[in-house]
């Protein structure tokens, strides 16, 4: 069980009287530890501000050495966050008002105030500064989570290539903000197409970073070797080698030769498929392990495979496959598989939504706990 917290009240007063009062009076009627420090100049009120971490403010405005609004004004000034009650004996509406419309939480007056009402003011105003600051919070968070997504959005490309005799399309579904998920489309030497999906382990803006970093080093990789394996190889070791919070990824990239028709792939624990025109299936098996586990790990890539007229190779995250319906279980890869050849004739693109269409249907009315990506590779 977690202390109870401590209050801090901050009362700047300089009469004797009242102060005697107020200690008292918070004594008896405080529900819950707290601790009073009290000063009796505006000087030593802001000097405890910048030195105490203080809840609520209880603040005379007829003080030794400030006097009216401006006593109120200098605090608020050094401490914003820190809510203020007025308690004085200037009977004022016009200060009333002005202090409140500054910033003040209440404004009382001595003599027209009760033990009750000066309490609950005070935790009134300290429960509406924690409100404020937790709305501030999330509303810093949630433009932090804007900003991290539209610059995520820019990684991933806006369109496929356009091949001659292919329909290549992609998409990501993100479950959060951010994503861990990752497709892409990477020119490479001969003229080949790099054709990429992964998915890091978790959701949010760890595995979003981690996407980034993959992103970033098969692009460059690729400018300098065809070879997919050594690719990835060497991408697991600048994964492995920055020790940051662990993720680990699944990732396939294949290398399609579009003149010749042939694909070669290698894969970290992330398998595709070969969908043939009569209906049959081809496991895309993976190849090694997934990347940032093992920095010793060496990836190995397939021999060149003769894509067949009509086939269409299927890559998707276990977002998909894993899409639980409350009464089905998992949504599952033949499934996923069987709708995509039942509308086969579709555009890739129109193939993949109809795809993401069905698996939100299945999980519904749950919310999407993955991120969803799917690529689809035509042969015409």
């Amino acid at each position: 069980m977690s202390p109870i917290q401590r209050s801090r009240i901050l009362l700047v007063e300089d009469d004797p009287d009242d102060v005697w009062i107020l200690r008292n009076l918070l004594g008896d009627r405080w529900d819950g530890p707290f601790e009073l420090l009290h000063v009796e100049l505006l000087e030593d009120a802001l000097q405890c501000l910048r030195t105490s971490k203080i809840d609520v403010i209880l603040l005379d405005l007829s003080l030794p050495d400030s006097q009216g609004v401006e006593s109120f004004l200098r605090l608020y000034a050094q401490a914003p966050g820190v809510p203020i009650v007025i308690l004085t004996g200037l009977d004022d509406q016009a200060l009333a008002l002005r202090c409140v419309q500054a910033g003040a939480e209440d404004y009382l007056v001595k003599g027209q105030v009760d033990d009750e009402l000066l309490v609950r003011s005070l935790r009134y105003a300290m429960e509406r500064a924690r409100r404020r600051q937790a709305e501030q919070q999330l509303q810093s968070q949630t433009e932090e989570f804007r900003t991290a997504r539209e610059i995520q959005q820019k990684l991933f490309p806006s369109r496929a290539p356009k091949l001659a005799g292919f329909d290549l399309a992609g998409a990501l579904y993100s479950a959060s903000a951010t994503a861990g998920d990752y497709f892409d489309y990477i020119p490479m030497l001969d003229g080949c197409l790099g054709i990429v999906l992964g998915d890091v382990s978790g959701h949010g803006m760890g595995p979003a970073l981690v996407m980034a970093e993959v992103r970033a080093s098969l692009r460059s990789l690729a400018q300098i070797t065809p070879d997919v394996g050594e690719i990835l190889t060497r991408t697991n070791r600048t994964l492995t080698a920055e020790r940051h919070e662990f993720h680990f990824v699944t990732l396939t990239l294949a290398r399609l030769d579009p003149h010749t028709r042939r694909l070669r792939y290698a894969s970290a624990g992330q398998r595709a498929f070969l969908l043939h025109a009569d209906g049959a299936q081809t496991l895309l098996e993976s190849t090694s392990p997934p990347l940032g586990i093992d920095p010793e790990l060496t990836v190995s890539c397939t021999e060149d495979i003769l894509l067949p007229t009509g086939g269409i190779v299927a890559f998707f995250t276990d977002g998909v496959t894993e899409a639980e319906s409350p009464q089905e279980g998992r949504f599952g890869a033949e499934r996923a598989l069987e709708l995509i050849y039942q509308h086969r004739h579709l555009p890739a693109q129109k193939i993949i939504e109809h795809l993401y269409q069905q698996v939100s249907q299945f999980i519904a009315p749950n919310p999407q706990p993955d991120d969803i990506t799917i690529v689809l590779l035509k042969v015409e």
